[in-house]
């Protein structure tokens, strides 16, 4: 475990850092507000392919060198928006950040390999919020994506190590899917949310006069809220069950979103970091209700689904997110997100007949 909590943290770190730096360079490259959001929409969008591709290879090799494989990936990715920075370029900066997208996956696909190998995801999670909460704070060095590649190049390195999880005896499939349809809803939703919030936040502060550290600063107070509440939301599902869990989460994003609209400068700090901690709600409860009963070597596949939803919902947030502030400014994203967010418990309590009390074995902390 100690590779994969090494990993983990590298590849956490990579990925705040290149993210949080996006928005800005599209801004000064593309010449306006509207084209911020476009590095954040490639970005969800490649994680989503390469979603696939890492799942279509973790059956063939095993996820340690599928996860290696996407980490690399990245880091490509990494160097040609570094190039393209100086060319300028706005489309070699989309093409970069699309593959730095498979990084994204193979960071939130170690949550997986974390259950598969030690029967918990927290420990995992808890590394990638260390890594991730660092990265950010990086931004006032100047150079993100050459820092962000070899993050992404240790992080691959440490994949290597990582044993491949014993075969399992096949467990008997649910009888239920719509617990597994919920828990694809809860994933999307949150992630929808998250990002069309939070990724002009950056933008946002620097039209304010914050500074690049103070904006990073921000940035990784609502990473913190994303990774730290891990222990809890795990425990929760664990004694609650995953449906009372997402409903919490679908309580904390919306009272995240009335903070950030408020328009407040403390209030935004308070309102990203209950953004991050309701994400992390739905995170854990999302993903449980979506392996619930699925034979360990189906789950591959699933849990790409579940990524894939996740990325879809996110390039739509992360895209509209540019022209909905240019036209209307920042607060009405918030605005989207609560009224986004009021959907989810009536997903949650009509849409779904049986209920899930118990978390699955390998998502449960041993």
């Amino acid at each position: 475990m100690t590779w994969l909590w090494m990993a983990a943290a590298a590849g956490g770190l990579a990925q705040s850092l290149a993210g949080a730096a996006g928005a800005v360079l599209a801004e000064r490259i593309g010449g306006g507000t509207a084209a911020a959001g476009l590095p954040q929409a490639a970005l969800v969008a490649g994680a989503a392919l390469a979603a696939l591709a890492l799942s279509a290879l973790t059956r063939r090799a095993g996820r340690p060198r599928a996860l290696a494989a996407g980490a690399l990936t990245a880091a490509a990715g990494c160097a040609l928006v570094a190039a393209a920075a100086y060319w300028p370029s706005l489309p070699a900066v989309l093409a970069g950040t699309l593959l730095i997208g498979a990084g994204n996956a193979a960071v939130m696909l170690t949550r997986y390999a974390a259950a598969d190998l030690a029967g918990s995801m927290t420990a995992v999670l808890t590394a990638t919020a260390a890594g991730a909460i660092a990265g950010p704070l990086l931004l006032g060095t100047g150079h993100p994506y050459p820092v962000a590649a070899a993050a992404f190049v240790l992080s691959a390195a440490c994949y290597l190590p990582v044993p491949r999880a014993p075969g399992a005896p096949p467990v008997p499939p649910s009888p239920a899917g719509r617990p597994a349809r919920a828990g694809l809803a809860v994933l999307t939703l949150a992630n929808l949310i998250m990002v069309g919030v939070t990724t002009l936040a950056p933008l946002h502060l620097a039209h304010t006069g914050s500074s690049a550290t103070a904006i990073g600063a921000v940035i990784s107070a609502h990473i913190a809220g994303m990774f730290a509440p891990s222990a809890l939301s795990t425990r929760l599902v664990a004694s609650s069950g995953p449906t009372r869990t997402a409903l919490l989460g679908a309580a904390a994003l919306a009272l995240s979103c009335v903070a950030v609209a408020a328009g407040d400068h403390s209030a935004l700090i308070a309102g990203l970091f209950l953004l991050g901690a309701g994400w992390n709600l739905c995170l854990v409860a999302g993903s449980t209700m979506l392996v619930e009963g699925v034979p360990s070597a189906a789950r591959p596949r699933r849990e790409a689904w579940g990524e894939i939803g996740m990325g879809a919902a996110a390039a739509t947030g992360g895209g509209l997110s540019g022209p909905l502030a240019a036209a209307s400014g920042y607060p009405v994203l918030a605005w989207l997100g609560l009224a986004i967010a009021a959907t989810l418990p009536l997903l949650l309590l009509f849409g779904q007949r049986t209920a899930i009390t118990t978390l699955p074995k390998g998502l449960a902390d041993s």
